[in-house]
């Protein structure tokens, strides 16, 4: 009986330089670890959390040079904040890389509501202080705006991306009586995180050791206090707001996550991505009309009139 012979596929030039270029990172860093550990953390640190510059849009430097300008301390780091109009204050959290006033096209309509506007560049981003950051120092700065002594009287909170795994980290840590719209949050972040160590062939104890020398400063935990994890644990009402299309966080854990949690309400657009999202005149439309009708009796049927779909 003659033998079937199955041709395989070579593999791409790119996927082979890929996977290359993961031996050797992890070959050079498991060598380098074992003599200067310090060394290596460094280059980790500056390689995974060190944010890149954000250039401003005209629109945005014509807010910054308008709104209040003040700033407050999180771990000795000076974190550069704004605000802008009076009233009950609604809490901005932009995502890695950002700054502020990435939200810009929502304050109008907050301010002209009588609500003002508070925002921020997390740490190591923008005019803040520090070279390096990570998720746990996110949400502390997050729960520093909630702490009643600064007098923010918060009463809203919109984030995006890693900001919106920041504000769940602080609302099941504080348990605020307030509203969270999250775009496009990045809830299982200890897999994005992890995946993205393995990809670039980050030694496992490396990251490890790393990641555990965070937990130990910040009092944290990376799989207890995984966004995912803790969004389930939270009463108040959350409305995310999240596209097909977005190749940077997964949308199919935001659609998972509201059909398991009565309390998580779950906008779907189409086309946008994980940036454009932000500039969306309909995703502002649906995010401040929740903020203005929803902000202490919403409901699923509120929501359904949002999004009928």
């Amino acid at each position: 009986m003659a033998k079937k012979i199955v041709k395989m596929k070579p593999q791409s030039t790119n996927v082979r330089h890929i996977k290359a270029k993961q031996r050797g990172t992890h070959v050079l860093l498991t060598a380098l670890w074992h003599f200067a550990p310090d060394a290596t953390k460094n280059i980790i640190l500056k390689r995974f959390f060190k944010p890149t510059s954000y250039a401003l849009t005209p629109l945005e430097r014509q807010y910054l040079e308008n709104g209040t300008s003040f700033h407050i301390h999180v771990h000795d780091k000076k974190i550069r904040c704004w605000k802008w109009g009076h009233g009950p204050g609604i809490l901005f959290i932009h995502g890695w890389n950002g700054r502020g006033v990435n939200f810009t096209h929502f304050f109008k309509p907050l301010i002209n509501a009588g609500y003002s506007v508070i925002t921020y560049d997390s740490p190591a981003h923008g005019l803040s202080g520090g070279q390096v950051t990570n998720y746990f120092e996110l949400s502390d700065t997050v729960r520093s705006f909630l702490d009643p002594s600064h007098g923010f009287n918060i009463q809203g909170i919109i984030a995006y991306s890693i900001g919106a795994s920041a504000a769940i980290n602080c609302i099941s840590k504080e348990k605020p009586s307030i509203d969270a719209v999250l775009i496009a949050p990045a809830l299982k972040l200890k897999e994005i995180l992890f995946n993205s160590f393995n990809h670039h062939g980050v030694p496992e104890m490396v990251y490890q050791s790393l990641v555990a020398e965070m937990e130990r400063y910040y009092g944290y935990d990376v799989h207890q206090d995984n966004p995912d994890v803790l969004a389930k644990t939270i009463a108040t009402k959350m409305l995310i707001v999240h596209d097909k299309d977005d190749r940077t966080i997964p949308y199919t854990d935001s659609k998972i996550l509201s059909e398991k949690t009565d309390n998580v309400y779950l906008h779907t657009t189409e086309g946008l991505g994980h940036k454009r999202i932000l500039r969306d005149n309909a995703v502002i439309d649906v995010i401040t009309a929740y903020i203005f009708n929803g902000q202490l009796q919403s409901d699923k049927q509120l929501m359904k009139n949002v999004n009928p779909n």
